[in-house]
């Protein structure tokens, strides 16, 4: 596309629609780039939060606050659910 962008510019012919094309298409590859991060580093948060749930004791059978703390981002409390968001972006609603 870039050489018939060049031929386009060089013989005089109208290029527009090339161009926006090329734009279009380095816009794409830009956000792909991006996604690719976002769930490499959304991974990386599950695999951390994997990692210290197994080095946690087996059997837990009191509340544990620094365990709560460590794992959850916020609880939303709504009339008719509980809402659960993790620190690894998953959210958990349950029912009243």
């Amino acid at each position: 596309m870039q050489q018939e962008l060049i031929d386009r510019t060089e013989s005089g012919t109208n290029y527009d629609d090339l161009a926006e094309e090329i734009l279009r298409l380095r816009e794409l590859q830009e956000q792909t780039v991006m996604d690719d991060a976002a769930k490499a580093a959304h991974r990386e948060r599950i695999q951390k939060l994997l990692h210290f749930i197994n080095s946690q004791p087996r059997t837990i059978t009191e509340f544990d606050e620094a365990l709560v703390k460590k794992l959850l981002e916020s609880v939303k409390v709504c009339e008719f659910f509980l809402e659960f968001r993790f620190k690894s972006g998953v959210t958990i609603s349950i029912e009243k």
